[in-house]
């Protein structure tokens, strides 16, 4: 998700609302409220690619992993920029 698009989503919203995450894997009443917003200073890679002819994507903090492809892998990298969301000061932010 784009912040674009949590901005297009937040318009609707209470402005009082409190702001909750979802673990993944949790459910609705597992929700944490959101204590910290952060724009990382760290750059975040995002990787496609194809491998042993199944798709994939996945996100992760810092360069790309080249040395970790396989010569069989089809693989594009896309530097991003993240805002983080934290329940709990004492995640990694």
């Amino acid at each position: 998700m784009k912040v674009v698009q949590l901005i297009a989503l937040l318009r609707a919203a209470n402005p009082d609302s409190t702001v909750m995450i979802v673990p993944p894997g949790e459910r609705e009443q597992d929700a944490e409220e959101v204590r910290i917003i952060s724009s990382g200073s760290v750059g975040w890679t995002r990787e496609h690619g194809v491998d042993k002819g199944r798709p994939y994507e996945t996100l992760y903090m810092g360069e790309p992993h080249h040395e970790l492809r396989t010569m069989s892998a089809i693989v594009t990298y896309e530097s991003v920029q993240v805002v983080l969301l934290a329940a709990d000061k004492v995640a990694a932010l």
